[in-house]
């Protein structure tokens, strides 16, 4: 990979490079805001994933896993790197820090626990009928921390400042402006 990422880019590829840091950005996006259709827009329908406790069709890894975040977390948050893409043909080859955030679901009377690691999403990405979606990731975690929760959310925080938790669903502001975006193209 290290040769394919010292040639030079050209503007057809600059533009499959943007296409395929939408489609990373779409995973990501739906994860945090439960939004399963615009999360399972990222794969392709015959995608894989290896995400280490899951190996296997990565839709029905989404299916999964969003079972487990409404159960067992009150929120999701992850941040993307820039990520380091190579192109052959229809082919792309894309590697992605990344730093994700959870807040455990407490049990009753407990401090909620606030997980927060690092790693990195090893894609293979394929183009189909002008379309860029992951065919294959591996999720590699390099690192992981946990901690009791340091503040409750809707709690005043530094300064009197009362933090709000971001919402899953129509009622977070990303999700509103992802529907406004959908009903001008409309």
């Amino acid at each position: 990979m290290a040769d394919a990422l010292e040639q030079p880019v050209d503007a057809a590829q600059a533009l499959d490079m943007l296409a395929i840091q939408q489609c990373l950005g779409r995973a990501v996006l739906g994860n945090d805001l439960l939004d399963i259709a615009l999360w399972k827009s990222a794969y392709w329908p015959d995608a894989t994933e290896d995400h280490g406790w899951y190996v296997g069709n990565a839709h029905q890894f989404i299916d999964e896993t969003l079972v487990m975040l409404e159960r067992d977390m009150d929120t999701t948050w992850h941040a993307l790197g820039v990520p380091v893409i190579a192109i052959s043909a229809d082919e792309a080859r894309s590697i992605a820090y990344f730093t994700a955030y959870v807040r455990m679901k407490a049990a009753d009377g407990a401090t909620p626990t606030d997980l927060v690691s690092g790693g990195r999403y090893v894609d293979r990405l394929r183009k189909r009928d002008g379309v860029w979606r992951i065919i294959h990731r591996v999720s590699k975690g390099d690192w992981i921390r946990l901690d009791p929760a340091s503040f409750e959310w809707g709690q005043p925080g530094l300064g009197g400042h009362v933090p709000q938790m971001g919402l899953r669903g129509p009622g977070d502001p990303g999700r509103a402006l992802l529907d406004e975006i959908d009903a001008a193209r409309a």
